[in-house]
């Protein structure tokens, strides 16, 4: 069941949530100690630059952000989107935060800190699909789907949203990962050898630009999956569907996750699992069982010397083999 759509007041609020120029943003970002190198520079689209302010030129964006237990995350995450001005009514754009039923008063704070937020307070855990039940109620021509603990760098949506409405077989855009603490790359090796938009990029993270079309004509995301590789599966069945994946290394996303850098058992068994579902799903034959060996191992990997994340990963195996994987949406290949 979906919960109703409690509309934002369309103006910037006090207190957290109000707006802040840009010098304070990039001010504040600064004094996090967020960013270094190439930050500061226009974004390069791979066909031009990005150079500050608000393209009239740009799609309308609704950014959807899943909540879950994060409420200090989540403020932050929200402070920094209301300093992008993309994201203001006055330019068509929209915030909507849907709350998956969290009990640490996530969703009262962005009814007393962000009232212009579109909040969607669930009654109960949906997992990812509520980024399904976020992205129903969104009316952007474009879809920034953002965790909670992850935001857009600036220019770096501009820069990507240019480059989606100037490339009619795109549907979806991976923006590049990077830890605020520690200042490390989820895609170390795409950090430097990577130049210019790479295009039919096979994966998606925490921050991913979607043209609203493509993605509902794909389903959005498999709710089956609960939680992990639903962001890889995405990648894979926009590019059956006809469109194009692409990755810039300059279009920049913050993540402050610690799972990103220590795997749990629980991350451990589902990935696994959703892994094989996916091998299962988008391949066939040799490729399928090579898919699913390497994702196995792979998972072995990052379980290192824990005993306890081997199982996991041994558990989701099992699983993956043994259930019926989720049946592929209409209009995929």
């Amino acid at each position: 069941m979906e919960g109703r759509v409690e509309e934002g007041s369309g103006e910037w609020g006090a207190g957290s949530g109000k707006r802040q120029d840009a010098g304070e943003r990039r001010q504040e970002t600064s004094d996090k100690g967020q960013g270094t190198g190439d930050r500061g520079q226009d974004k390069t689209s791979g066909g031009g630059s990005y150079a500050g302010g608000v393209s009239a030129l740009l799609p309308k964006i609704s950014v959807v952000v899943l909540s879950y237990m994060r409420k200090d995350a989540l403020r932050h995450t929200l402070s920094q989107l209301a300093g992008m001005e993309w994201s203001q009514g006055a330019h068509g754009g929209e915030v909507i935060v849907v709350d998956n039923a969290s009990t640490d008063g996530s969703a009262e704070m962005v009814r007393q800190e962000f009232a212009w937020v579109r909040l969607i307070a669930l009654e109960r855990n949906t997992l990812i699909e509520g980024f399904n039940i976020g992205a129903r109620a969104a009316r952007g021509e474009l879809l920034l789907i953002l965790d909670d603990d992850s935001w857009p760098e600036a220019g770096s949506v501009e820069a990507a949203s240019a480059y989606v409405r100037s490339q009619p077989g795109v549907g979806g855009v991976m923006l590049h990962r990077r830890h605020p603490r520690t200042m490390q790359w989820e895609w170390p090796f795409a950090a430097e050898q990577l130049r210019g938009v790479q295009q039919d990029w096979p994966d998606m993270g925490c921050g991913n630009l979607f043209r609203r079309e493509a993605w509902n004509r794909v389903g959005g995301y498999t709710s089956a999956y609960e939680l992990y590789r639903n962001d890889t599966d995405i990648a894979l069945k926009l590019a059956g569907a006809g469109y194009r994946v692409v990755f810039c290394r300059e279009w920049l996303v913050w993540h402050d996750s610690k799972i990103a850098s220590k795997k749990s058992d629980k991350w451990l068994w589902l990935s696994t699992r959703n892994w094989v579902w996916m091998a299962r799903r988008h391949a066939r034959g040799v490729l399928r069982v090579r898919g699913i060996v390497l994702g196995w191992l792979h998972a072995h990997r990052l379980a290192g010397l824990r005993l306890s994340g081997h199982a996991s990963v041994l558990r989701g195996v099992v699983l993956g083999v043994l259930r019926r994987a989720p049946e592929m949406e209409a209009g995929v290949q």
